[in-house]
Parts: C-alpha cells; structure tokens; sequence
C-alpha cells in the first residue's frame, strides 16, 4: 500500500493538506512536488535517505540567460526547500521533538559560478563552492570559511573554529561528509582522509 503515500492527486484531507503545504495543484516534476516526495518517503519510513534534483537549467552562460533565467529558477529551489524545513518542523517524530530535529538537509551544486562576469555578462563554471546544511545535529546560524576578497579561491579553514586560518585546510565535500558519519556514529571504516569541522555539528 506504499503508493498511497506518493498519491498526491487523491481528494483526500491529508492529501489536500500536503498540496497546500507545498502549494501545487497537478503532479509534475517542479521543485515543490519534489519537495513534498522527499518528505513523504522519509517520513513514511520508505527511505532513510534521499536524494532529490530541485532545479535544472542552472547552466547559464551568456548574459541575458544568466540575469532573466538564474535568479527565478534557484528562487524556486530555494522555496521548496523552505517548504520542506516548515513541513518537517511541524511533523511530530515523537513526544519531544520534530522530523525535522532528525533529517539533516544539504543542498549544492556540482559546480559554482565565476563571481566575476566573464565577456558575455554570464558566469562560467567555477570549482569555489559552497553548500548548506540544516535540521539534524548541525549547528545552525553560522557561516564556516569564506573565499578570497574577489572570490576567485577559497581561504584555508580551522577545522576546529570554523574560521580562516593560513595554517588550516581547505574544506572538500569530504570535511562535510565526515562530520556528518561522525554525527550518526559511523567510524573511520569509509576513509575520507580529513578530520570533521568541529563546528558544524552540536556537541
């Protein structure tokens, strides 16, 4: 009876509310159904980890593409995801605490932009980049490295303040991913070669 879950056409209360929390009306493949299938199948107990694709089209490089086209597609993105955070944070997970207070959300890119126009007026592939975690046991409210002063490189981290440092390292999807194993209680077995971002993660 799984495919009650993901029923999100049904007329039914829990149905309609799911449809108002994400505001669609059809099923298609937009960020906010996306959204609403991500916690749906978690919150069900279908998957303890999934991965879903909000936007595409992020591949803008001329200039006219990259200032009509970029801002309102990531805009959307970036709704569902709020969307998402507001449903889990209001689904009970037991007496005390929230779905949201047990799912952890990343959200990136495979690749960044130039912070610099290029000829066009777009922005070219760039290897800076950044994501951003929430829910779970990460430590919110909190910016950890930064890049250069034009933004062309990222700056060397401490991995134990969070913050640049000339002799500290410069963080790789690796740093994220180990201080998330080291959350849940998973060990060295998967070598990442990196030591987690004490900061990132609640004591």
């Amino acid at each position: 009876d799984l495919s009650s879950v993901f029923n999100f056409s049904a007329r039914t209360p829990e149905m309609e509310a799911l449809r108002r929390t994400y505001n669609f009306n059809g099923v298609d493949n937009s960020p906010a159904v996306s959204a609403a299938l991500a916690a749906q199948a978690i919150t069900s107990g279908i998957s303890r980890c999934v991965t879903v694709n909000l936007v595409g089209g992020l591949d803008t490089h001329p200039g006219q593409q990259w200032t009509q086209v970029q801002g309102p597609r990531q805009e959307m993105g970036f709704d569902a995801i709020a969307r998402l955070v507001d449903d889990l944070s209001q689904r009970q997970y037991d007496a005390h605490s929230s779905w949201l207070d047990h799912t952890t959300i990343i959200g990136f890119s495979e690749f960044s932009r130039t912070p610099m126009l290029d000829i066009s007026g777009g922005r070219d592939h760039h290897l800076t980049n950044s994501c951003f975690l929430l829910g779970g046991g990460v430590r919110g409210g909190q910016v950890i490295g930064a890049s250069s002063n034009v933004a062309m490189q990222p700056t060397a981290v401490n991995l134990r303040t969070g913050q640049s440092a000339l002799d500290g390292e410069v963080l790789r999807p690796e740093h994220v991913l180990r201080s998330l194993f080291d959350e849940v209680g998973i060990d060295d077995s998967p070598d990442l070669r990196v030591s987690r971002i004490e900061p990132l993660i609640r004591s």
